[in-house]
């Protein structure tokens, strides 16, 4: 065998072995039970869409790691997944209309249900930092829709 063809031959090994690695660790991320509590939902109408964000970057640019459409009841919507450990913002918003989007008013105001992790439904939403919620264990997350 010539030495190029060893080359080529231990690089694709090296590199298969990466690989193969990679995809263990990816497979072996420890998993926590979140169960996501929805409460002060009024109306049954339309659907409610959860977005899960993984971080600050994901949150700006609103390219959610996980979105998720629940089928709303009044009261309180349960719904349960599982999460690596990590920091997370979940966002929710009920398009009652069911027009595919958020409908706003003036100055950006949302005339449809929000909730977010961690907000009052008092002033401006923060930063993914003043949203996220910490996951290293099963979780109960609670968000309250709110209507401005």
């Amino acid at each position: 065998m010539q030495k190029e063809e060893r080359v080529k031959k231990i690089f694709h090994i090296i590199f298969a072995a990466f690989c193969m690695g990679n995809l263990f660790a990816q497979g072996s991320a420890k998993q926590n039970k979140v169960t996501v509590e929805i409460t002060q939902v009024k109306s049954t109408e339309g659907k409610i869409y959860l977005c899960i964000f993984d971080s600050a970057q994901g949150y700006d640019k609103k390219i959610s790691y996980r979105e998720l459409s629940l089928n709303p009841k009044i009261g309180t919507v349960v719904f349960e997944t599982t999460l690596p450990d990590g920091d997370y913002v979940f966002s929710l918003c009920q398009d009652t209309n069911g027009n595919g989007r958020l409908d706003t008013g003036f100055m950006g105001i949302p005339k449809e249900p929000i909730a977010l992790s961690n907000y009052d439904g008092k002033g401006i939403p923060g930063k993914f930092k003043k949203h996220k919620i910490s996951i290293s264990a099963d979780t109960k997350v609670t968000v309250r829709m709110i209507e401005f």
